[in-house]
């Protein structure tokens, strides 16, 4: 059963994405900030990350830069989960070393589907 971790510190959000998951087959643990995500990311080694950008204590992207500068974790496919509509941003991120972006809200059926290929292509 693939594991994932979700970095997301809205409450409402992280527990919606661990029923779909949950739901598909996959087996999920929540971090709700940088810090937990972070020491989740050492202590699990996900088959994948979903993480949202903005959060407390860095950031997202202090998440990224730890995970792709560990070389136990820096293989680990990410898809961005965000609020963020900058065109600007995103492509700045997707440069950083995601995978997938997806912004919010989303479609069930698309994130499920990027989740997939995601874990086909590891």
């Amino acid at each position: 059963m693939p594991r994932i971790l979700i970095v997301e510190d809205e409450a409402d959000a992280a527990m919606l994405l661990e029923k779909r998951l949950s739901k598909n087959g996959f087996e999920t643990v929540i971090a709700k900030d940088v810090i937990e995500g972070i020491a989740l990311l050492q202590k699990v080694k996900p088959d994948l990350v979903i993480l949202d950008l903005m959060l407390p204590a860095g950031g997202g992207a202090t998440v990224l830069k730890s995970l792709r500068n560990d070389p136990q974790t820096s293989g680990i496919p990410v898809l961005v989960l965000t609020a963020s509509h900058s065109p600007g941003y995103k492509n700045k991120i997707m440069e950083e070393g995601v995978q997938a972006y997806m912004e919010k809200p989303y479609e069930a059926a698309e994130l499920m589907a990027a989740i997939n290929g995601l874990l086909t292509k590891k």
